[in-house]
């Protein structure tokens, strides 16, 4: 670690530490609860968390071997939330494999997600062994903690959003919760421990549910623009959840179209693949994607623009390479 010239690295190197630090917790022989933890983390996704939390840390004056405890921890957090997401959505796949739920059962990933969770407090607590003052993990804490919560309040939100159709003013309000506190925790958590001041904090913090709104309605687009998520591209169809792209074609569709956007959210009895090709139909009559697309643009102008008060780095300027246009949708 103190090899590392840390202004330098390079992401391909940070995402090589991060691995082998949560390779070396959770080797391949695991069994038990640790199992299924590992199970959720190996192999990686694109593992943004961490990457977050480390680039957030380094822009204001962190250094590498505090903060990666806290990168393994958001990481920890973030991958125990998606295991729980898919046994509430019902989503055999993630990350390009199985579901946890589909390999070990709904009960053990429930106990598997929690364990994730717990694993990362005590993650991001080995960070005052790591050099970071005892003022400075407290407070990260609160921020993961807060952020946490406030991905919980939406998650209720977007349940019961399904099967009917919100504003989209309500759909964005939520998924900057959902979303926006997800990249929020990985930030502030950083430059938290990387001694931030509010300032900054307060910057990063709009910095991050302006590209978590961006980075949902990219989510949203895959299952409508001929790319995918790692997930089935009927999910949010077969759980009658609205997105973007289907909200603005529900806006510029005639009122019979409307009706028939409405009916094919809410009638279960219809096979998910017919509702689901019914439904991509009508959101590219009424321009549904490229709607979605030119929000999404709207809100990554706002995120570059909020870190133009953090300090000029290769850091910052990492965090502000997720704003290049064309990089999110």
């Amino acid at each position: 670690m103190t090899d590392i010239d840390v202004p330098q690295v390079a992401d391909r190197e940070l995402a090589a530490i991060v691995g082998a630090e949560v390779d070396g917790r959770w080797p391949d022989d695991v069994s038990g609860l640790d199992e299924v933890v590992r199970y959720g983390l190996v192999p990686f996704g694109k593992m943004m968390g961490p990457w977050l939390v480390t680039h957030s840390s380094l822009a204001v004056g962190g250094d590498l071997a505090t903060v990666l405890p806290a990168a393994v921890a958001v990481e920890c957090i973030q991958v125990g939330a998606m295991m729980h997401d898919d046994i509430i959505d019902d989503d055999g796949e993630r990350r390009s494999k199985p579901a946890a739920h589909t390999v070990f059962g709904q009960p053990t990933a429930i106990v598997g997600g929690d364990g994730l969770f717990f694993h990362g407090f005590s993650a991001l607590a080995e960070c005052r062994q790591a050099g970071a003052s005892a003022e400075r993990v407290a407070q990260a804490l609160v921020v993961l903690s807060g952020a946490g919560l406030r991905i919980g309040d939406a998650a209720i939100r977007e349940i019961r959003m399904s099967r009917e159709l919100c504003s989209v003013d309500e759909y964005l309000d939520m998924i900057a919760d959902k979303s926006g506190a997800l990249l929020w925790m990985a930030c502030g958590v950083g430059a938290t421990l990387g001694g931030a001041n509010d300032t900054v904090l307060e910057a990063l913090s709009q910095y991050s549910d302006q590209l978590g709104i961006a980075y949902q309605i990219r989510d949203d687009l895959m299952a409508y623009d001929g790319t995918r998520a790692g997930k089935p591209n009927v999910s949010d169809v077969r759980n009658g959840r609205p997105t973007l792209p289907v909200l603005l074609a529900h806006e510029r569709a005639p009122m019979d179209q409307r009706q028939r956007i409405e009916h094919l959210l809410a009638d279960t009895a219809v096979p998910v693949e017919e509702r689901y090709g019914a439904m991509a139909q009508l959101v590219h009559d009424h321009d549904g994607v490229p709607a979605a697309r030119e929000v999404s643009h709207r809100h990554v102008k706002m995120a570059a623009s909020a870190l133009e008060c953090l300090p000029p780095g290769v850091h910052t300027d990492a965090l502000a390479d997720l704003t290049v246009p064309g990089r999110l949708v």
